[in-house]
C-alpha cells in the first residue's frame, strides 16, 4: 500500500508534468510543490525517472481500474476511445507514457503494462468471439490497434491544425474497416 506521503509526491508531479513537461518535474520541485525537505522524495525515489515511471504506472492502473469497474465488459474500441480521451485531456503524461516506459524497471509499471495488455487483449478476444473483430491472434490484433492509436494521437497533437481528423474519429474509422473485415 502506497503512503499518503507516496501519494502526494507523484500528485505534485503529475501537476508539474502537465504544467510543464518533463523537463519541469525535479525531485527538489516535487518536494517544494508538497512542502516537504528537499531529501523527502528519496525516501520513495531513487531518481527523477523513478518518479516519473511510478506516475506513469499510476495512470495506466487507473485505466484498467476503470475497464475494470465497468458494469459490462468494455468493447476493445470503448477502450481504445477511453485511453484516446484519457491522452488528449493530459498530453503530457501521455508525451510521458510514449517517451519513457519502454525503459522502465518498476515493478508496478511492469504489472501495470502487463495488466493493460491482459485486458485489452481479453476485450479484443471478446469482441472476435461474437464477430465485431476478424479473428486471428487477439494480442497482435489488439497490438495492432493500439499502434494505430498511438500514430493517430501522436499526430495529431504534432499537427497543431483543425484540419487534421480527431483520434476518434480515425478510432472509429478503424474499427468500421475491422468490422467489415470481420463480416467478410
Amino acid at each position: 500500500m502506497a503512503s499518503s506521503r507516496f501519494d502526494d509526491l507523484l500528485a505534485a508531479a503529475a501537476v508539474l508534468l502537465d504544467g510543464a513537461g518533463s523537463t519541469a518535474v525535479t525531485l527538489r520541485d516535487v518536494a517544494a510543490a508538497v512542502g516537504v525537505s528537499h531529501n523527502a522524495p528519496y525516501r520513495h525515489f531513487s531518481s527523477k525517472q523513478d518518479i516519473l515511471e511510478a506516475l506513469i504506472a499510476r495512470e495506466i492502473v487507473a485505466m484498467c481500474q476503470t475497464s475494470e469497474r465497468a458494469e459490462t465488459p468494455l468493447s476493445v474500441q470503448a477502450l481504445t476511445l477511453v485511453f484516446a480521451k484519457w491522452a488528449l485531456t493530459h498530453t503530457e503524461r501521455f508525451r510521458l507514457l510514449i517517451q519513457q516506459w519502454p525503459h522502465g524497471e518498476r515493478e508496478d509499471l511492469l504489472q501495470a503494462m502487463d495488466r493493460w495488455d491482459v485486458i485489452y487483449t481479453r476485450a479484443t478476444q471478446a469482441d472476435q468471439q461474437i464477430g465485431a473483430l476478424p479473428p486471428g491472434d487477439p494480442q497482435r490484433l489488439s497490438y495492432l490497434i493500439r499502434s494505430t492509436t498511438l500514430g493517430s494521437i501522436q499526430h495529431y497533437l504534432a499537427a497543431g491544425r483543425t484540419d487534421v481528423p480527431e483520434p476518434a474519429q480515425i478510432i472509429d474509422d478503424l474499427f468500421h474497416h475491422l468490422g467489415r473485415s470481420a463480416q467478410a
